[in-house]
């Protein structure tokens, strides 16, 4: 799975994912193996929830929202083409339950803040239409439908609350924008260190001193333990030295 960013344009606020959907069954990643592609998807949440942060905290902000956009996924690109991944990088350890999300998005332009699917029509232009969290979870591992239904329906409840305050998306502006994906992406963070957590717990991680972060969020083991219990089958007795990160 690649990158997940947000809104393509300033109608939409989005994940949006550059790999192909995967074929039913959904993927499974409930095993040990599947923790260095859930770690990858922490690592790409949290850039992007940095980066908004400091464009927040500075209030200096792209121009418009396809500018912003295209920073995101530049940045987010050029930071795993950097090193974002570390020793968890695909090539060096296996991808393990991965499965790619195609784009999902909250279509701000209606007072039903609808959740809906992006995808190439036959000429390769981008489309949307409904979809369904049912939908979702059919494509994907519980852990990846979690944390995007997490951060969609932050999505969807900002978004009806903002059509009921001014009564049309009047609201959207970059500043909206940016403001609603940092909570949006850190409610995603959250779903998905809890569900690390509680997998690397089963796969015989020893855990933290401290259980939760000072955002309130699951301490989660770091990439060097990620290492260790991906080839663990749950059951097996090999108890890690406490240290989180």
């Amino acid at each position: 799975m690649k990158s997940l960013i947000f809104a393509k344009c300033a109608a939409l606020a989005c994940l949006l994912a550059a790999a192909p959907a995967p074929a039913a069954p959904p993927p499974d990643c409930s095993k040990c193996s599947a923790l260095p592609m859930l770690y990858r998807e922490l690592l790409e949440q949290e850039f992007l929830r940095k980066l908004f942060d400091k464009w927040i905290s500075q209030s200096y902000y792209p121009a418009t929202m396809t500018t912003m956009q295209d920073s995101a996924k530049g940045q987010l690109d050029a930071a795993i083409n950097g090193g974002l991944y570390g020793e968890l990088a695909p090539g060096k350890v296996g991808s393990g339950a991965g499965g790619a999300a195609p784009a999902y998005g909250t279509d701000l332009t209606s007072k039903a803040c609808q959740l809906v699917e992006y995808y190439k029509d036959k000429e390769g232009n981008e489309q949307q239409r409904p979809v369904t969290p049912e939908k979702v979870r059919a494509k994907h591992c519980n852990a990846v439908a979690d944390y995007v239904l997490v951060h969609e329906r932050y999505h969807m409840d900002t978004c009806k609350a903002s059509w009921a305050r001014h009564g049309s998306d009047k609201f959207i502006t970059v500043e909206y924008v940016a403001e609603d994906d940092r909570a949006a992406y850190q409610a995603g963070i959250a779903e998905l260190r809890k569900y690390i957590a509680k997998l690397a717990s089963d796969c015989r991680w020893s855990g933290s001193t401290n259980a939760k972060r000072p955002d309130g969020t699951m301490t989660v083991p770091t990439p060097a333990q990620i290492l260790e219990l991906k080839n663990n089958s749950k059951g097996k007795a090999a108890q890690l030295k406490r240290s989180s990160k």
